[in-house]
């Protein structure tokens, strides 16, 4: 049997507000969700938009007509809400997917990349997210996703913010590792080549990055030299994540 069509993003809304709790639109919502990675991460030349609700929507769906569950299609919207850190996306759509789920490869190694990346370990986080190119449980879609420049340069935009929160003069051994980058003149490429990356770092030197200076890290007193604490942004990020769980 052919794949099914994916639908628009309007008629994924019109799905949402006409039969959100139907299960005959699960093909339709999984369709979408293959979609959204092809198009985001694979220049498949599609026009599928990242949609949380519609995922969500795909997750209650599995959870209220188990048999209809595709682990697959599990492990590809927990990809794209991982791709979207630092917002809280992964930790609301965590609450719809089964432990029993969340116990399967590659939803194990998903689950682990979240928390590293939560909880600021950036460098493990990389050695964690990396091999799951390998992944035998894995969708060949998935292992695509993850092993594109698209997907990578994403990850490594939101860490950069992160630190730009944190410091407003970064020491080289802390940022390049942070971005899975070996050498400075990998991250100076990166710098010249990405408009949004341009407006985070305003310098890169051979023993530092330096970030326009902003609020968060510009802090008076004994802060103002050493920025906030990646405690304090890992809290931050994780402040909002029950906020997503309806």
């Amino acid at each position: 049997m052919a794949a099914p069509t994916a639908p628009s993003h309007e008629e994924v809304l019109a799905l949402l507000e006409d039969s959100a709790y139907n299960p005959a639109i699960v093909n339709q919502l999984e369709a979408y969700a293959k979609s959204q990675v092809e198009t985001l991460y694979l220049s498949s030349g599609g026009k599928a938009a990242y949609f949380f609700d519609a995922n969500r929507t795909l997750a209650k769906l599995y959870q209220f007509f188990p048999h209809l569950a595709d682990n697959s299609n599990y492990a590809l919207i927990l990809l794209l809400a991982l791709l979207e850190f630092p917002s809280t996306d992964f930790s609301a759509l965590g609450y719809l997917v089964p432990e029993r789920m969340q116990e399967i490869e590659p939803a194990v190694t998903l689950v682990r990349c979240s928390d590293l990346l939560e909880q600021c370990q950036f460098a493990e986080f990389w050695n964690t997210f990396r091999p799951l190119v390998l992944s035998e449980e894995a969708p060949e879609l998935l292992k695509s996703a993850v092993a594109s420049p698209s997907a990578v340069n994403k990850l490594r935009r939101s860490i950069l913010g992160l630190l730009a929160l944190t410091y407003r003069a970064a020491p080289m051994s802390v940022v390049l590792p942070a971005l899975d980058m070996r050498e400075t003149s990998e991250l100076s490429k990166f710098v010249s080549d990405d408009p949004d990356v341009k407006a985070i770092v305003e310098k890169v030197d051979g023993e530092s990055v330096t970030f326009f200076a902003t609020a968060s890290n510009t802090k008076r007193d004994k802060v103002f030299k050493e920025g906030v604490s990646f405690v304090s942004v890992s809290t931050m990020i994780n402040k909002g994540a029950s906020l997503r769980e309806q």
